[in-house]
């Protein structure tokens, strides 16, 4: 079964599914609710028993510039799946594990950290094959960290 065939109803998904280079644009929320625009790249390659899903992007903030790179190890969806497993070792949060499951038009993720002190949920909907829509947002104890609101669109 090639990777393109593999469905969540009529859906066929392009990220994480198929490697590309994506742009992404948005607004990152911190945990007091300052506002700060949001913007990098994240590459999707597959190898031999692993899709890796390689991150950056550029906070601007109070003419601050913060960098976030992340690289997430996916396990491919298994012959005709609809969930799989991820994990990264993220430089400020440790290790994250967590899962990524297929819904109609949308990819949602969860996550919790090795030391169970984070959590995190996120969700990218598909406008067009070229373009997701991705809302999240990670949480320590009782309270926001941050949230994120994305477009990413397809470079190549």
């Amino acid at each position: 079964m090639e990777i393109r065939d593999i469905k969540a109803g009529c859906q066929v998904h392009t990220f994480l599914f198929e490697e590309g280079l994506w742009a992404a644009r948005g607004e990152y929320i911190d945990e007091t609710g300052n506002r700060a625009a949001l913007e990098g790249e994240t590459q999707v390659t597959h190898r031999l028993g692993a899709w890796i899903n390689e991150g950056r992007m550029r906070i601007e903030r109070e003419g601050r510039t913060a960098i976030i790179e992340n690289r997430y190890r996916i396990a491919p969806f298994a012959g005709g799946a609809d969930f799989t497993n991820w994990e990264t070792d993220h430089p400020a949060l440790g290790t994250l594990r967590g899962h990524f499951i297929i819904v109609g038009n949308a990819i949602l993720s969860s996550c919790t950290s090795a030391d169970l002190r984070y959590t995190g949920t996120e969700f990218l909907l598909q406008e067009a094959p070229e373009r997701y829509v991705n809302r999240g947002a990670l949480f320590s104890g009782g309270g926001r960290i941050s949230s994120w609101s994305v477009i990413l669109s397809r470079k190549g």
